[in-house]
């Protein structure tokens, strides 16, 4: 295509048609040919003239006039006279009217007619119009574009991998996100749960049940005294019929105190109620009140031991120091415990009993432990009951002091007596029984004789036998208190008769 060249004297700046009988330039009139061009070809030819009403013939291809605005175009400003320029990111197309190679979509702003240059006249010499062209193929303003959208580049495999490591992080974090919102959820409702009173209370009972009496009594706060030797994880080790299970009832609040009722469960199937008392004593994090078990009140094992002071008693193994009544009063945790003699003795023995303690609402009877005298510890009761007579025959008194016998003097003095004795004619008989308020109970069961004698001298100087009429019956009768390796102690209850 060569260079148009503007008409001489023409100002007007617009394209115009070409004056009659002249062509576009580089055009033959229709049934001429180009020269070296065959006669057989219908397509194709350019005239050889320009058009003689084409202005600014001296402008250069391509080149606004003075003093005009670019002309617009889909594209940017265009230059008068020139093609519209695709933008950056179209690709070039190989000729106009062809649908562009990488989309495949058709760039009507490209497109060219064909019937100003290339194609027969169609009428009086004049090229064919095509819409949004003039007569000489020319774009006008009214070129509309039609530009495929871009698909977005593709990625590199270092931007796949940032989005897979972004999209990693995000998962991995609204992962550990909801984590930690449920691990806060859980960690709430089981702070809240432990601060409850019944939790206290459910802590204190679960450690009865575990065997810890200790950890139960440091959650209650008990003092526990030197004499307290059953409030030991060892001594409760060796109780039977423990507490194997509880059962929490009620809770109930006012102010800062509380209460909560609980039913305990023991291995014999007995079961017990008993309350607990908690104070408000703070809070934990601010959110959570924390309950301080008051001292629990702890059942009692008592024994009553029916024998001597000197015996030693134990409750489960354990010795135990016994009051001064002789009994024993020992606080325990709910359970069976065995009382017997701490050791064994020859001279007497008891039969082992079970104290039981089911709480401290239940009051119990308190366990007797009975000793009874072995046949050497009777044997030796005989020897003191036999001494016992012995010394009261060995005096002289008309009425031996704290015997069972004697006589009255009927003379009123009128003698003085030498030489007095008194003669067990025979032994009373007795029995050694069990033990009753304080001592093993000596009774007479055939009573002896004995007869008293001396010499008696008046106040003439006469002289002669004095003595009792007959023998005066000789009864035992009392306690037998204590019996030990030096033996026993017999205490008399019977009292002189007045004979």
């Amino acid at each position: 295509m060569t260079d148009q060249t503007r008409p001489s004297g023409d100002d007007q700046g617009h394209d115009g048609p070409p004056a009659e009988g002249q062509h576009p330039e580089g055009q033959q009139p229709q049934g001429q040919h180009p020269e070296g061009q065959g006669h057989g070809q219908g397509q194709g030819h350019e005239p050889t003239t320009a058009p003689a009403a084409f202005p600014y013939q001296d402008l250069p291809y391509g080149r606004q006039p003075d003093g005009q605005a670019p002309q617009p175009t889909g594209h940017g400003h265009q230059l008068y006279g020139s093609a519209p320029r695709p933008s950056d990111h179209e690709q070039q197309q190989g000729a106009y009217g062809q649908p562009q190679g990488a989309y495949g979509q058709p760039q009507g702003a490209y497109e060219q007619p064909q019937g100003a240059y290339g194609q027969p006249y169609g009428v009086a010499g004049h090229a064919q119009e095509t819409p949004g062209q003039d007569a000489y193929g020319q774009p006008t303003q009214q070129f509309a574009y039609a530009q495929a959208p871009t698909p977005p580049a593709p990625s590199t495999p270092e931007q796949a991998a940032r989005r897979r490591r972004l999209l990693i992080g995000l998962i991995g974090g609204a992962a550990l996100l909801l984590v930690l919102v449920v691990a806060g959820a859980v960690t709430f409702a089981t702070m809240s749960a432990s601060h409850r009173p019944e939790a206290t209370v459910r802590d204190y009972l679960g450690a009865v049940q575990a065997g810890e009496v200790e950890r139960a009594l440091a959650l209650d706060g008990t003092e526990v005294a030197d004499g307290d030797v059953l409030l030991t994880d060892d001594a409760y080790a060796a109780a039977d019929d423990q507490v194997d299970g509880f059962q929490l009832g009620a809770v109930s609040t006012d102010g800062d105190d509380a209460q909560v009722e609980a039913v305990v469960h023991r291995d014999d199937g007995s079961t017990h109620a008993q309350d607990f008392t908690l104070v408000r004593d703070g809070r934990d994090l601010l959110f959570f009140d924390r309950w301080a078990l008051q001292p629990v009140d702890l059942g009692t094992v008592s024994v009553q031991v029916a024998g001597p002071a000197s015996a030693e008693i134990a409750v489960d193994g354990t010795p135990v120091t016994r009051g001064s009544d002789g009994s024993v009063s020992l606080k325990a945790f709910p359970g069976s415990y065995e009382v017997a003699l701490a050791a064994e003795n020859e001279s007497y023995s008891a039969t082992a009993a079970t104290a039981v303690v089911e709480g401290a609402v239940v009051t119990a009877q308190p366990t007797l432990l009975t000793t009874t005298l072995t046949p050497a510890g009777t044997t030796a009761a005989t020897a003191a009951v036999d001494a016992w007579v012995a010394g009261c025959i060995a005096s002289t008194d008309l009425r031996p002091e704290g015997c069972s016998f004697g006589l009255y003097d009927t003379e009123s003095g009128r003698y003085t007596l030498s030489g007095q004795k008194w003669t067990l004619e025979s032994a009373p008989q007795f029995t050694v029984g069990d033990w009753q308020d304080g001592g093993w109970a000596v009774s007479t069961t055939t009573p002896g004789s004995a007869s008293f004698t001396a010499q008696g001298v008046d106040a003439a100087g006469n002289s002669g036998v004095y003595g009792s009429l007959a023998p005066v019956p000789v009864r035992v009768g009392g306690l037998i208190s204590d019996v030990t390796a030096d033996g026993a102690t017999f205490t008399s209850s019977v009292a002189t008769p007045l004979t």
